[in-house]
């Protein structure tokens, strides 16, 4: 997926801050900051091993399989844990307790709700990880103006 925009801060010698327009695919997975909610420009931190510099407009690339598994991280394991918690907490407690005034779809959306945030935190933790890996940050492959 090839972008391009503009380089507003360089971050350290690997990395840089680049302004750009939101893609449709980008959608909002949560990894850019947006500079408001009406503006379709993100902010994204990018791979700046190429030696671009501030204000530099350059292209940047993340390989197509690296942004379908950076989706499945933000979108699916956490819809996967909610449905899952949902449905073996059902099961379970429909099977062990009947709880009078409070049904057990209640109490089962609830741990499945809580599942949910525990994939969260369990992403959150790994940010750090994923960050350092360097698969899901854009890489700089072309200046194209100084």
């Amino acid at each position: 997926m090839n972008q391009q925009g503009y380089i507003i801060e360089i971050v350290d010698e690997k990395t840089a801050k680049l302004k750009m327009q939101r893609h449709s695919a980008c959608a909002s997975c949560g990894k850019c900051q947006t500079l408001s909610s009406e503006t379709k420009e993100i902010l994204v931190e990018v791979d700046n091993t190429i030696g671009a510099n501030i204000g530099d407009h350059v292209e940047v690339n993340m390989d197509n399989m690296n942004v379908l598994k950076a989706t499945a991280l933000a979108y699916i394991v956490p819809l996967v844990f909610l449905m899952l918690g949902t449905m073996s907490s059902y099961f379970v407690l429909d099977k062990l307790i009947e709880i009078q005034g409070v049904g057990v779809e209640v109490i089962s959306g609830l741990i499945g709700i809580l599942m949910m945030l525990i994939s969260y935190v369990i992403l959150k933790r790994n940010d750090n990880k994923f960050r350092e890996s360097r698969k899901f940050i854009p890489v700089i492959t072309n200046i194209l103006d100084k």
